[in-house]
C-alpha cells in the first residue's frame, strides 16, 4: 500500500471522521489517480519550425529602371523614406508610382507633427535618412496638332 493510500485509509477510518455515521464512511470509494510525470509536447507547431524569411531589403538600387507598381524596398518600419513618384503601402514597402530610373539620396528629414521624430527635430537634432525617388522618362511628342477645326 502506497503512502497516499495509507493517508486516505487513515482519514476514512481514523479519528477525522469519527463523529460521522459508519455507513457514510463505508460509502466512499477510494481510487488512486496517476498524474503525468512529464509535460507532453504539442504535435501542432503551426508551421513555426521551418518558415521562410521575409526577404526584407532593397530590391531595386540606384540607377535601375523600374516600371509602375514595382517594389523598390521591402522593409519593417520606415528605414527608408519615399521620395518623388514613390509611395508606401500598408506594410511600409516602397512602390514605384511611375516608370523611370531609381535615384537614392540622403536628405535631411522634415517630419510631420504627428511623427515621433518631430519633437527631436524641433529641439535642434538633425536627422538624415535615405530617400528613394523615381525620375520618370521624358515623354516625346507622338502626336502633332494639325488644325483646331
Amino acid at each position: 500500500m502506497s503512502a497516499s493510500m495509507r493517508q486516505v485509509s487513515y482519514i476514512l477510518n481514523g479519528s477525522l471522521f469519527s463523529h460521522l455515521n459508519g455507513d457514510i464512511v463505508r460509502g466512499f470509494s477510494v481510487t488512486s489517480v496517476r498524474h503525468k510525470s512529464k509535460s507532453s509536447r504539442s504535435k501542432n507547431l503551426g508551421g513555426k519550425r521551418n518558415t521562410v524569411g521575409k526577404a526584407y531589403g532593397i530590391k531595386r538600387n540606384d540607377g535601375c529602371f523600374v516600371h509602375k507598381g514595382e517594389i523598390l524596398v521591402n522593409q519593417c518600419g520606415l528605414r527608408f523614406y519615399p521620395g518623388e513618384n514613390v509611395e508606401t503601402d500598408r506594410t511600409n514597402r516602397l512602390v514605384a508610382m511611375e516608370d523611370g530610373t531609381v535615384v537614392v539620396s540622403c536628405e535631411k528629414l522634415n517630419p510631420y507633427p504627428q511623427s515621433p521624430l518631430y519633437g527631436a527635430v524641433q529641439k535642434g537634432v538633425t536627422i538624415y535618412k535615405k530617400f528613394f525617388h523615381v525620375i520618370p522618362i521624358p515623354l516625346k511628342a507622338k502626336f502633332k496638332l494639325v488644325s483646331q477645326t
